[in-house]
């Protein structure tokens, strides 16, 4: 009797564990569809692939961050700063060359000093339109840019073994759980099997 329990119970564990195992399993494979007499079969992931890279997309887009978000983490004093610099760069390397080019008897009263107060001049007069140039370039950002496509282009772009190696990689302990309780499962089975047939 002893045995005969411990049969029922490592049977129906071992097949809880398999079930799970391959249920497990199919979430990935088969990558392409298999085609049987009566029923087709492929993997939930690559079945699914692309409703989930748009699934994904539609969430992220909707509810966790869009070009809006991201321009409102925009500082103006760092855009101020940033511009300052390639600005400065800029002056600094081909103010005196274009004006010698453009104007070639501007040469001779162009002192250093003069030159300086042309360019702060200019810097001025870029950095004072500073809140301009961010809200162009945020309109710019709002009507061209399209994170929802990016996401799924860029889900789509993943190789199914890549997907299959990301997830299995971020929830291995949650999936070997699953196989677990799938045997623990199946092992209560066993022993309930085994109380029915006892009492019967």
């Amino acid at each position: 009797m002893i045995l005969k329990c411990f049969l029922l119970i490592l049977i129906g564990a071992m097949i809880g564990w398999v079930t799970n195992f391959i249920a497990v399993k199919m979430l990935f494979r088969p990558y392409k569809e298999m085609n049987f007499i009566f029923f087709k079969i492929q993997g939930l992931l690559p079945k699914r692939k692309n409703q989930i890279g748009e699934g994904i997309a539609e969430v992220v887009d909707k509810e966790l961050i869009s070009i809006k978000d991201i321009i409102s983490k925009i500082s103006p004093e760092d855009i101020e700063e940033n511009i300052g610099v390639i600005v400065d760069k800029i002056l600094e390397s081909r103010l005196k060359e274009e004006i010698v080019k453009n104007f070639p008897m501007a040469a001779f009263f162009l002192s250093d000093s003069m030159l300086e107060k042309i360019k702060g001049i200019i810097r001025e007069s870029i950095l004072d339109n500073k809140d301009e140039m961010i809200t162009v370039f945020a309109k710019y950002l709002e009507n061209n840019v399209d994170i929802k496509s990016i996401i799924v282009s860029k889900v789509n772009a993943f190789s199914l073994e890549k997907v299959e190696e990301i997830i299995t990689t971020l929830a291995k302990k949650e999936l070997k759980h699953i196989e677990y309780i799938g045997a623990v499962l199946g092992g209560v089975i066993g022993l309930v099997q085994f109380a029915v047939v006892t009492l019967i």
